[in-house]
């Protein structure tokens, strides 16, 4: 979804399962239950295709907690093609330096803090990989780091650290099949100014301040959406509210839809089938802040009884 107007989580939207080749299957299989940066965890589930996936705050707590008990820094929610997936993840205080060659990680701060030290390059340190001439920031909870392929990453000091982690690629893989690139997917109404590009050789950052200033600001003009970054293949990140009368939707160009619940609450109506404008047979779940949801492309989907809600949109091409 090429409108021009930032990152991410994607980053927080994920999958419709389309075939890879061969050795792109053996490549995705190959990363699955392994942590973001090292440390083993469970083996993920696939996104389904056809219908939504949940998971309620209490499930992703626990996640966490799991992880901290462990000592793993990962618990992988779903997996998907093009190396997509959504992690719930913690920093362990030696792991080391990272680049990804073809993929994106949009990192979602959600509690505790770190120094999040990236960009420069990474060097061997008296046997340990470090990032000289890097940039080093405090983060937070509600702070959104952008990291494009090929870009150093860390966090150093943790303390509490917890994150989501979305991952999506913005290159072309040459193991896998040729990617089409979809015509942008409606955004609900509201749109906003045109915005940047993602920066395909450095890091991007958003503080909460500036998270906070633009769900007031949406909500101030009656504005649906504020986006963060546009990234390749129709990838994007949005800070999001819902408007009392917004109408169910379905995405059929490819792009999956991950929603991140962060303030307020809502029903939300999914699945089932579109009649005109009218969502029949859906399936409906009350959110709250912490839950997420990942909507494939195709299935309908719409917020109903909306009370303060507030929620960062990832969407990403699944094709």
């Amino acid at each position: 979804m090429r409108h021009k107007w930032i990152a991410a989580i994607g980053v927080i939207s994920v999958v419709a399962l389309v075939g890879n080749g061969a050795h792109g299957q053996q490549r995705a299989q190959g990363q699955r239950g392994r942590g973001a940066g090292g440390g083993e965890a469970a083996a993920a589930p696939d996104a389904p295709a056809g219908k939504t996936a949940f998971w309620s705050n209490e499930d992703i707590q626990n996640r966490w907690k799991d992880n901290e008990a462990k000592k793993t820094i990962n618990s992988r929610l779903f997996n998907g093609p093009y190396n997509i997936s959504t992690n719930v993840r913690i920093v362990l205080p030696d792991d080391p330096p990272l680049t990804h060659e073809t993929t994106a990680d949009l990192w979602i701060m959600t509690a505790g803090t770190a120094t999040a030290e990236t960009d420069g390059a990474i060097v061997d340190g008296n046997g340990t990989k470090v990032i000289r001439d890097g940039v080093r920031r405090p983060v937070q909870p509600g702070d959104i780091l952008y990291v494009p392929p090929g870009v150093p990453h860390h966090f150093v000091d943790p303390s509490g650290f917890r994150a989501f982690l979305i991952r999506f690629d913005t290159m072309q893989d040459p193991h896998q099949p040729a990617r089409q690139i979809p015509a942008a997917a409606p955004e609900g109404r509201g749109g906003a100014a045109v915005i940047p590009d993602a920066p395909t050789n450095k890091t991007s950052f958003w503080t909460s301040d500036d998270i906070q200033n633009r769900w007031k600001n949406n909500e101030a003009k009656k504005v649906a959406n504020s986006r963060l970054f546009n990234a390749p293949y129709s990838s994007s990140a949005n800070v999001r509210i819902v408007l009392p009368d917004d109408p169910p939707l379905t995405h059929d160009d490819g792009t999956a839809d991950l929603w991140v619940m962060t303030a307020g609450t809502a029903t939300a109506e999914t699945d089932g089938q579109m009649e005109g404008k009218t969502l029949r047979n859906g399936v409906r779940r009350a959110v709250h802040p912490g839950d997420i949801l990942y909507v494939p492309p195709g299935v309908p989907h719409h917020f109903v009884d909306v009370n303060g809600f507030r929620a960062l949109l990832i969407r990403f091409a699944t094709k």
